[in-house]
């Protein structure tokens, strides 16, 4: 990729997005709903700090806002981690399979980068927990009124999960090693249980504190 979609303005990535191109596609969007999410953490927990009705937080306030910062960088990157992760793939697929010698390179290819596809996904619903653990302290430690933003963000970790969680399974139902797709089956369905979980408390505690 000659330009990364980090230097892309808003307009440019959605014109992309629907353009008639394989990128970017799912996976770059479920890691920009991870990223917005993680954005609203740090909004909530930037307006909560110094404030003096949350000075018994303010310590656990700026761990937030430090790891906000750490995650902001690592999600946007998935952003085009998971475009850069498929042009290999996409080339695979090109390879010649005329001979027996052929198809046996272009096999052995494809595993490697169903493998690496797969990977990009599967950060991005391990960063997600991370994420929402903030989420999870800010309903409790955040700013009144920025609870709302709260129940945003943790919508868009719902969905940006839920998203990496398909993105994990396309590449990896036509791996060969049972194990690793083992592995990957049992971590993917106990990070989604888990994250869909409390998102929903999460936003349903929002949604009650708003009526």
């Amino acid at each position: 990729m000659e330009k990364k979609y980090l230097d892309f303005s808003l307009e440019e990535f959605a014109q992309d997005l629907g353009s008639k191109k394989s990128m970017p596609g799912g996976g770059s969007v479920a890691a920009y709903a991870l990223n917005l999410a993680n954005g609203l953490a740090s909004m909530v927990a930037n307006f909560t700090s110094g404030k003096k009705k949350y000075a018994a937080y303010q310590a656990d306030i700026e761990k937030i806002l430090e790891k906000c910062q750490a995650f902001h960088r690592e999600s946007m990157d998935m952003v085009d981690r998971d475009a850069e992760a498929f042009l290999p793939l996409a080339a695979v697929y090109k390879m010649p399979s005329d001979t027996d010698e052929e198809m046996e390179a272009k096999y052995a290819q494809m595993q490697i980068c169903l493998t690496r596809a797969a990977s990009v996904p599967l950060d991005l619903l391990r960063l997600s927990k991370k994420v929402l653990d903030l989420h999870e302290d800010l309903l409790e430690k955040g700013s009144i009124m920025l609870l709302s933003d709260v129940g945003v963000g943790v919508a868009m970790l719902r969905s940006a999960a839920l998203s990496a969680r398909i993105n994990v399974m396309i590449n990896i139902k036509d791996i060969d090693d049972q194990t690793y797709v083992t592995r990957t089956n049992e971590e993917v369905e106990d990070l989604v249980a888990d994250i869909v979980k409390r998102s929903d408390y999460i936003y349903d505690e929002v949604f009650r504190r708003l009526r």
